[in-house]
């Protein structure tokens, strides 16, 4: 009977040692961090770590505000969730936090690296914007494009224009919406001469100049009769045009009278077609028409029409 107990007790001392070399503490094996932005009002995340031992594992934290080296930490009360939001206080300071496993067995401690040094304010945002080209035909398209710098994908940017030499009000002509990288485009008309900016209600772009050149158009009515034609948002009538003939031994264009716009019909709105017909004998030259700058409204530069046979 003594012997019996003997074995009962060697059994029952082996099971408890083998229970206990079953059952590891938690041990650290790659140190907490933290992700997010350090910056005021935005939302912090502890990152646990890897941990070694028996699970399950539960882990808590503990947040704490440190110098600017990450030393001189203290707990910051009631900071003791797995996220963190950022508050004035902590402007100027870096932020670590303590990460406490918990097994079966006992717990164990491990803090991570000092977070960057809090800032108050996002880096600012800036918006820069282009053009195709810096003239344009009147009623021809132009393509604007730029971009947001620190801004956020999807948002709103306004375009809006202001008309010379009058300088009227400031008008929105188109809104659209940042890509994910913050470039934008939009297609305009420019009527006149006109400054574009782009804004995202923070920043504003810096201002694109487009000048814009009547379209003229040159057609033959008749044996020796043309009609040339000036389309734009004002009237030219009183004014000329330069009737010009290709010269093939000096290769270029010479100028060989003045027509005059004697008419201004409206069309469309806000279009003003300026006419003038007259008639040419050039031995079937190759003719076109030149508007200088001179003669036309303000707000227009030179224009040339197209080119045909007199």
């Amino acid at each position: 009977m003594r012997r019996g107990l003997i074995t009962t007790l060697l059994v029952l001392l082996v099971g408890a040692g083998t229970a206990m070399a079953a059952t590891s503490p938690p041990r650290n094996t790659v140190r907490p961090t933290i992700s997010g932005t350090a910056r005021q009002g935005e939302l912090l995340t502890a990152v646990p770590g890897s941990w070694s031992g028996t699970q399950p594992m539960t882990f808590a934290y503990q947040w704490r505000r440190c110098d600017t080296n990450g030393a001189s930490c203290s707990n910051i009360i009631g900071a003791t969730s797995k996220t963190y939001t950022v508050t004035s206080v902590d402007v100027g300071n870096a932020l670590r936090v303590r990460v406490r496993a918990t097994n079966s067995a006992r717990s164990a401690t491990a803090i991570s690296p000092p977070r960057t040094v809090v800032t108050t304010e996002q880096p600012p945002k800036s918006v820069s914007l282009h053009a195709g080209q810096s003239t344009v035909v009147y009623g021809r398209a132009l393509s604007l494009f730029g971009s947001v710098t620190n801004g956020s994908a999807g948002e709103a940017v306004t375009i809006t224009e202001q008309r010379l030499p009058s300088f009227s009000s400031v008008q929105t002509v188109a809104t659209v919406q940042a890509a994910a990288d913050g470039s934008f485009n939009a297609v305009v008309r420019p009527q006149i001469h006109t400054l574009y900016r782009a804004s995202d209600g923070q920043a504003t772009s810096n201002t694109i100049s487009i000048n814009v050149r009547p379209r003229l158009s040159l057609t033959r009515l008749g044996s020796h009769r043309f009609a040339l034609n000036a389309m734009a948002a004002r009237s030219f009538a009183g004014r000329y045009a330069l009737l010009q003939r290709w010269n093939r031994r000096r290769h270029r264009w010479i100028s060989v009278r003045r027509v005059y716009f004697t008419r201004a019909i409206v069309s469309a709105s806000p279009t003003i077609t300026s006419r003038a017909v007259f008639r040419a004998r050039l031995g079937r030259a190759r003719i076109r028409a030149y508007v200088p700058s001179r003669q036309l409204s303000a707000g227009y530069v030179a224009g040339v029409s197209n080119v045909t046979t007199a």
